[in-house]
C-alpha cells in the first residue's frame, strides 16, 4: 500500500482492497517492489494454510510462500515474465501458470498485474489478480472435442427443441437429407417425416419430455429432393444444468442406400482430390506417428523446406521458434487422442520471407477398428485476418482509453471552473501585491490544467478546433519558456520574429501543441545539446513556388511561415519519405509513439496550411509550416484575452448539478447585475421558472445532470416559453456532446472550465441577439 498514509487511511485503503478482491472472487495481491512486502486478499482459503486476516498484513515472506506453490515447471517462466515487465518499463504483465491448492491439486491460473512507477520510471509497486481458469480450460477442451466429434461424424446428428424445431445440424445431416444448415435451423423436424409417421414423431417427443431414450432400428425419412430413405434412429433427451429436459439430440444413420452412399463417397473423394489441387491451403498427409508421408509438395512450396528438411518431425522446424514447443505438445496429444485437432501458430513463408499466422487442422483417418491409419491436414494462411483482428482490438483499447480520458477531462473542467471562478472573485478584493501574485500563479496553474484537459480531449478525439484571429509572434513568445524547458539545460531556444507579421486564423492551443512536438523532436535529435531557432516570416506562394520537401502541392496565396530549425543529427532521404506517417518513428521500442510529426501535419493541414521540410544527415532539420493569412475584412481585431463583459438586469436560470460550479456561475452573473435562479437539475429548474413572477430571460444549463438533463430541459423550456434562449455548458466538448446525443448540433455551447468574464460575455451576447431578433 502507498507509504506515508495515516493508520486510519491505510486501514481504509486495505479494507477497500479486500472488498474489491472479494467482489472479483479472485485471489489478489499487492507487492511493494521496494520493501518486498506483500499482502493478499480474496479467495485465500483454497490456496494457503493461513487466515485471510493474517495474509492481509504486509509480510516480505509472502513472495517465497507464493513461489513455493507455483508448479516447478512454471516458476522460472512466470518470474521471468514479471521481471521482464518490471525491468522493461511496461505498465502490466499477464501470464498463465499452475498453482498448487491446499488439497495438493494444481489450478490453471491467469495472472494479470499492473505496475506503479515513480516519476523517474522506477517500478515501485505491483498489484495483481490471479483468476482460476481451470474450469474454463476444461470446458473449452470438452467443447472442442465434442464439436470435432459432431463435425467429423458420418451419422446425421440433429438437435431439436421439445416442439421439434431444429437447433443443430451437422455436415453429415446435410449430406443425408440434402438440406443445408442454413435451411434447417429454425425449421420443423416434421419436414423430414412422412405424414403417416407424424403421430409417431409426437410419441417420440413425449418420451423425450419424460427423459426417456428412444431407438428405432428402421424408420423412414424424406430427403429434400423427395426421396424416401430408411434410417436407424436414436433419440436422447438433453438436460440443462438443473436436470430439466430442454431438448433432444438424435443420431440418424442411412441403412438403405449403402451402394449410393459408396458411390457418393467415391465422388466426394474425387472432389476432395480436386479441391486439394485447386485450394490455396497447404494440404499434407502424415503417418500415425506424426511424420510426413514423403515429401509434401504444397508444404515445400509454402515453407521452402526440402524433402530432407521435412523428414521425421523436421517439418515442425518451419514454425516460429517461440511456437514450436507448444505446437509439438499439442500435436502429440492430438495423436494420442486420435481426434480432430486445430491450432494456430506462426509458419515461415518463403514467398513473404517471414513468419505468418496460420491455422493448422488435422483429421485422423481411421481403420474400421478405430486405429489411426493416417492424418490429413490443412493449413490456412490467416495473416490478413489476424492483422485485421489486431487492428480491431487496438481500436477497442484506444476507444476505451479515449472514453476514460474524456471522462477525466470532463471532471477536471468542472473543478477548474470552480478554481478559476473563485480566483477571479478573490482577486477583486485582494490589495496586497504578494497575495495577488500568488493568486495569479493559481490562475495560471488552473489554466494550464485546463490546457492539459484539452490535450486529453484531443487524444480521445473529442476536441474541436477553436480558431481565433491571432498574432503568431505572441503565441511563440508566450510559449518560449515551455520550449526551453522541453529542450533541457544543454540546449537553447532562439526567436527571430518578423515585426510586420500578418495575422492568421488558427487554434492557439493547437499551435502550442505543434511547437511543443517540434521542440521535443529537436531535443531527441540533439542529445549533446544544440540550438532550436523559431522564426516567423511573411511568405508569398505562387505557382512556381518550390519547397525543400512539400508534403502536398502548395495552394498559391499569402501565408505566414513558422520556421523551426534545429542543429541536430538530421535525417536521410529514406527517413524523410516516411516522416509524417502515423506511428513511424526512428526511436527505440517504447521511447516514442511515432505520432508527434503526424499530429503536426494534421493540425497544420486542418488549419488550411501545408508543411515542408529540409534535412541532411549531420546538418540538422528545418520545418516550415505555412499558415494562410486572414483575408482583409474577413475578421476584425486579433485574438485578445477576455476583458470585463457588460452586465444586465435580466433573469438568468442556472441549472447545474455540481454545487460548487453552480455557486460560481450564479455569483458571477449576480456580480454583473443579473437576477439568478439556481437549480440542481432540470426538474427543479422548471419548478423555479414556473413559480417566478416572470419567465427567465435565458437558461444556462449543464448538458449532463441527474434526472432531467440539459437537452430535455431545453425542449421543455421551448414548449412553455417559446424563444427563450438556452446556453449549454459541459466539461465535454460540444462535438462530443453532439456525438453522444446529449446536445443538438448548432446550439449555443460554452465548454468548461468557465471563467466569470467569459460566462458574462456569452450571456450578454445571446441576450442582445435575442433582443435584436425580437425588435426586427
Amino acid at each position: 500500500m502507498p507509504a506515508g498514509l495515516s493508520p486510519a487511511v491505510l486501514h481504509l485503503v486495505r479494507q477497500h482492497f479486500q472488498f474489491a478482491a472479494r467482489a472479483a472472487q479472485d485471489l489478489m495481491w499487492d507487492w511493494d517492489l521496494v520493501s518486498g512486502e506483500m499482502i493478499w486478499a480474496g479467495t485465500i482459503e483454497p490456496y494457503f494454510h493461513m487466515s485471510p486476516d493474517r495474509m492481509a498484513e504486509p509480510n516480505a515472506s509472502y513472495y517465497r510462500l507464493w513461489a513455493e506453490r507455483v508448479h516447478p515447471d512454471d516458476l522460472a517462466a512466470t518470474e521471468a515474465a514479471a521481471q521482464a515487465a518490471i525491468a522493461g518499463g511496461a505498465e502490466s504483465w499477464q501470464h498463465e501458470y499452475r498453482f498448487r491448492r491446499v488439497d495438493g491439486t494444481y489450478a490453471d491460473i491467469l495472472e494479470r498485474a499492473f505496475i506503479s512507477r515513480d516519476e523517474s520510471g522506477r517500478a515501485r509497486r505491483a498489484v495483481g489478480a490471479m483468476e482460476d481458469v481451470t474450469a474454463r480450460h476444461t470446458a473449452e477442451r470438452a467443447t472442442t472435442r465434442l464439436a470435432a466429434i459432431v463435425a467429423a461424424s458420418d451419422d446425421a446428428i440433429v438437435a431439436k427443441t421439445l416442439e421439434g424445431v431444429v437447433t443443430g445440424w451437422n455436415p453429415a445431416a446435410e449430406r443425408v437429407f440434402g438440406y443445408s444448415e442454413r435451411e434447417m435451423l429454425g425449421q420443423s423436424i416434421f419436414v423430414l417425416i412422412p405424414a403417416e409417421l407424424h403421430d409417431s414423431e409426437r410419441d417420440i417427443l413425449d418420451h423425450i419430455r419424460r427423459g426417456e431414450r428412444v431407438d428405432f432400428a428402421d424408420t423412414v425419412r424424406i430427403r429434400k429432393d423427395g426421396t424416401r430413405i430408411n434410417i436407424a434412429l436414436t433419440v436422447s433427451p438433453v438436460w440443462d444444468s438443473s436436470g430439466v429436459v430442454v431438448g433432444a439430440s438424435s443420431i440418424k444413420r442411412d441403412i438403405t442406400q449403402r451402394k449410393r452412399n459408396e458411390a457418393e463417397l467415391a465422388l466426394r473423394e474425387e472432389r476432395y482430390r480436386a479441391l486439394v489441387a485447386a485450394t490455396t491451403s497447404v494440404v499434407w498427409l502424415a503417418t500415425p506417428e506424426g511424420h510426413f508421408m514423403g515429401e509434401q509438395a504444397s508444404w515445400r512450396e509454402y515453407t521452402g523446406q526440402t524433402a530432407e528438411d521435412q523428414a521425421g518431425m523436421g517439418w515442425t522446424d518451419a514454425l516460429h521458434p517461440d511456437d514450436r514447443q507448444t505446437f509439438r505438445t499439442g500435436w502429440r496429444r492430438a495423436r494420442e487422442l486420435g481426434t480432430l485437432w486445430e491450432t494456430r501458430a506462426r509458419l515461415w513463408s518463403e514467398q513473404h520471407r517471414g513468419y505468418r499466422h496460420v491455422v493448422f487442422r488435422a483429421v485422423p483417418n481411421t481403420a474400421p477398428n478405430g486405429t489411426v491409419v493416417e492424418w490429413i491436414g490443412a493449413i490456412t494462411d490467416i495473416e490478413d485476418r489476424w492483422l485485421a483482428e489486431e487492428r480491431l482490438r487496438h481500436a477497442d483499447r484506444m476507444e476505451s482509453v479515449g472514453r476514460l480520458a474524456g471522462g477525466i477531462a470532463h471532471e477536471a473542467n468542472n473543478q477548474m471552473t470552480v478554481i478559476l471562478g473563485s480566483a477571479e472573485f478573490l482577486g477583486r478584493s485582494l490589495k496586497e501585491e504578494t497575495a495577488r501574485i500568488d493568486l495569479e500563479h493559481i490562475r495560471r496553474a488552473a489554466r494550464r490544467t485546463a490546457s492539459i484537459t484539452q490535450q486529453l480531449l484531443a487524444f480521445s478525439r473529442r476536441q474541436v478546433l477553436q480558431p481565433h484571429v491571432l498574432d503568431l509572434n505572441a503565441v511563440v513568445s508566450a510559449l518560449e519558456p515551455i520550449l526551453q524547458r522541453a529542450l533541457g539545460e544543454i540546449s537553447q531556444v532562439k526567436l527571430r520574429l518578423a515585426e510586420d507579421l500578418h495575422a492568421i486564423r488558427a487554434d492557439p492551443g493547437q499551435l502550442d501543441q505543434v511547437l511543443l512536438n517540434l521542440a521535443l523532436n529537436a531535443r531527441d535529435a540533439m542529445p549533446d545539446g544544440g540550438t532550436l531557432t523559431v522564426e516567423t516570416v511573411n511568405a508569398t506562394v505562387d505557382e512556381g513556388h518550390a519547397t525543400a520537401r512539400a508534403v502536398e502541392p502548395a495552394v498559391p496565396g499569402e501565408y505566414v511561415a513558422l520556421v523551426v530549425t534545429d542543429t541536430g543529427k538530421g535525417m536521410d532521404r529514406e527517413t524523410m519519405e516516411h516522416l509524417f506517417e502515423p506511428f513511424f518513428t526512428t526511436k527505440s521500442v517504447g521511447e516514442g509513439t511515432g505520432l508527434g510529426l503526424a499530429t503536426v501535419y494534421g493540425i497544420v493541414k486542418q488549419s488550411g496550411g501545408f508543411v515542408s521540410v529540409f534535412s541532411e544527415p549531420g546538418h540538422g532539420t528545418s520545418f516550415r509550416l505555412y499558415l494562410p493569412v486572414v483575408a482583409a475584412g474577413r475578421e476584425s481585431g486579433g485574438w485578445v484575452a477576455p476583458g470585463l463583459a457588460g452586465g444586465g438586469l435580466e433573469t438568468v436560470l442556472v441549472a447545474e448539478d455540481e454545487p460548487a460550479v453552480r455557486a460560481i456561475l450564479a455569483r458571477a452573473l449576480r456580480e454583473y447585475g443579473y437576477t439568478v435562479l439556481e437549480a440542481r437539475d432540470g426538474a427543479q429548474a422548471l419548478d423555479l421558472a414556473q413559480g417566478a413572477p416572470a419567465p427567465p430571460d435565458i437558461v444556462v444549463a449543464d448538458v449532463v445532470m441527474p434526472g432531467m438533463a440539459g437537452k430535455p430541459l431545453a425542449e421543455e423550456v421551448e414548449r412553455r416559453w417559446p424563444g427563450t434562449p438556452v446556453l449549454f455548458t459541459s466539461g465535454y466538448t460540444g462535438a462530443d456532446a453532439v456525438g453522444r446525443g446529449l446536445l443538438e448540433e448548432g446550439r449555443e455551447f460554452l465548454q468548461k472550465p468557465i471563467e466569470p468574464d467569459t460566462l458574462a460575455r456569452y450571456v450578454r451576447r445571446i441576450l442582445d441577439a435575442r433582443r435584436e431578433e425580437i425588435e426586427r
